[in-house]
Parts: structure tokens; C-alpha cells; sequence
């Protein structure tokens, strides 16, 4: 519980100085999100460099990165593929036990597939075909959709470790 309000206060305070949101937005998003459980459908499909992958070893992991991304906007912009691979380059060596989880809801999955290859990203990538995951846990608005969840899918912390390394910092922290 000590841990939780530290993070939470942690978080608030990085919102508030390091986005372009409003503070009481941020407030609100964390508030409303630190401890919640993110739901999975069933019949997921994984896809690492487009093709049809099994994971199920991903949900195992004590910690997990959840970034879901909609086809709002340009998609691998704000998915930032290539920082998220140095992330997970580092992850795979020094926190073993952490996985990363990424959704995507698009409209053109062709297209993002190609920005995968030319990021050399060989990371499993959820493909959210009917955007089911956003339906069952009606994720906030952007910049809030990258959570650092525990072994049971609860939320710890919110926040882009791409966007604000200091968020990076906190996660690293809680691993």
C-alpha cells in the first residue's frame, strides 16, 4: 500500500510537469487507473514481424509493459517503435522477468506492419482487429494508454516511458 501512494504521487507529479494535458486530467486519469485490472478478450492474436505468433508466456511475467495504440492519428508516431526496442533490448537482459505487451487497433494493418520491419522490432504485437481490449476496459484518452501492470494485469503505473524518461526511471524502479 506504502509502495501504491508513493507511485502515485511519483506519477501525479511527472503529469503535472512533464505533459501538455491539464493537471486535473492527469489527476483524475491516475486516480481512476492505479490499481485497476486490464482485461484481455479471448482469441487474441499475436503477430512478431507480421506473422502469426503463440505467447501465452507473456501473461506469466510478473511485470508487464501494456501500450495500446488506436489507428487515431499516426500510429507509429505515438508508438515510437524503435525507442520501444531499445527498451525492450535492455529488458531482455537486465529484467528478465518483465514482458512487454503491445495493442494495436488499426485501419491499416498493412502499412504498420511495414513500419514494424523497417524498425526491426521482433517483439510480439497484439493485433486488436475488432478493438476488443479498448471495449473492455475503456482505456483513457491519449497520452495515458502505456501502463506498467503487475502479474495479475493490475495497473502500478501510468504513463509513456518513451515520451518521459523520468517515467522510464519509475518503472525501472518498480520492476
Amino acid at each position: 500500500m506504502k509502495f501504491q501512494i508513493v507511485a502515485l504521487t511519483a506519477v501525479i507529479a511527472i503529469l503535472m510537469f512533464s505533459c501538455n494535458s491539464p493537471r486535473k486530467e492527469a489527476e483524475k486519469v491516475v486516480r481512476e487507473w492505479m490499481g485497476k485490472e486490464v482485461k484481455v478478450p479471448d482469441g487474441i492474436t499475436f503477430k512478431i514481424m507480421g506473422r502469426d505468433t503463440i505467447c501465452s508466456d507473456l501473461w506469466n511475467k510478473s511485470r508487464k509493459i501494456l501500450v495500446y495504440v488506436d489507428s487515431i492519428g499516426c500510429t507509429s508516431c505515438r508508438l515510437g517503435l524503435s525507442q520501444w526496442k531499445e527498451k525492450i533490448d535492455t529488458c531482455r537482459s537486465v529484467y528478465p522477468d518483465v514482458g512487454f505487451l503491445f495493442v494495436i487497433h488499426s485501419d491499416n494493418y498493412k502499412k504498420f506492419e511495414r513500419e514494424v520491419r523497417f524498425s526491426e522490432l521482433d517483439y510480439p504485437i497484439i493485433y486488436d482487429y475488432r478493438d476488443e481490449f479498448h471495449k473492455l476496459n475503456k482505456f483513457p484518452p491519449d497520452p495515458y494508454r502505456t501502463f506498467l501492470l503487475d502479474k495479475n494485469n493490475k495497473v502500478l503505473l501510468i504513463g509513456s516511458p518513451i515520451h518521459n524518461p523520468k517515467i522510464w526511471e519509475l518503472f525501472k524502479k518498480t520492476f
